[in-house]
């Protein structure tokens, strides 16, 4: 018994290839041509930044061109947040994707990750996930001493970017206009979701949804480990 599970764990690395380019990394069935590939999953673990935003579209774009007969790219989506302007990026590249892409809240989707998340109309979750909407938080680059004129800016960047949160925010989930004031003015207001409350107020559209194997996969994250 035990020669033949391991026989068939052989067999299953020799079917499937891996490849790593910097933190990303796919994963295919060998057996079969990029033509018979017809869904494929992306897995996003890390913060928002500048260089995941990178990864994540260019991922998506070696789909788009690589493998012509994919109609459905499945996001799942891991992340605490991080660069508005980043997140904001991925949000308008997304939802003009001409390939069908779905959301999936893997565990946690809070911040500016609910930006990526909400760039589809097709999304799901997984059961146990949570979502985290609040306020966004400005940079303060002068540690010691604010003159009036640097905290207005700070201030008038704060209020910019929640701004955009609440136009996005308002685009995906049904708040309260008091709700609304709240998580876009203090971190007390905060909007802490489970999977069930998000699908009842229309963050979540599709219900739950479990993982499961794909003939593609694409891994991106953030750790340099």
């Amino acid at each position: 018994m035990k020669m033949k599970s391991l026989s068939a764990v052989l067999l299953g690395t020799l079917l499937m290839s891996a490849e790593s380019h910097g933190n990303v990394t796919f994963i295919k069935n060998n057996t079969l041509s990029n033509a018979q590939v017809k869904e494929a999953a992306l897995y996003f673990n890390g913060a928002v930044n500048n260089q995941t935003v990178t990864w994540l579209l260019s991922a998506l774009a070696e789909i788009h061109e690589n493998y012509l007969n994919v109609e459905n790219v499945d996001i799942y989506l891991n992340s605490r947040g991080g660069d508005m302007d980043a997140a904001y990026v991925a949000y308008e590249a997304l939802r003009k994707s001409p390939m069908k892409l779905s959301m999936i809240n893997s565990a946690m989707t809070a911040s500016s990750a609910t930006m990526i998340y909400c760039a589809s109309h097709e999304r799901y979750a997984m059961p146990l996930s949570q979502f985290v909407l609040h306020p966004a938080a400005a940079t303060n680059e002068k540690a010691d001493y604010l003159r009036p004129d640097q905290a207005k800016r700070i201030l008038d960047e704060d209020e910019n970017y929640n701004s955009m949160f609440l136009k996005i925010y308002t685009s995906c989930v049904r708040l309260s206009d008091k709700e609304q004031n709240d998580i876009t003015w203090s971190e007390s207001g905060r909007l802490v979701l489970k999977a069930d409350e998000a699908s009842k107020r229309g963050l979540v559209t599709k219900g739950n949804k479990e993982s499961r194997s794909y003939l593609l996969t694409y891994y991106v994250t953030d750790s340099q480990g």
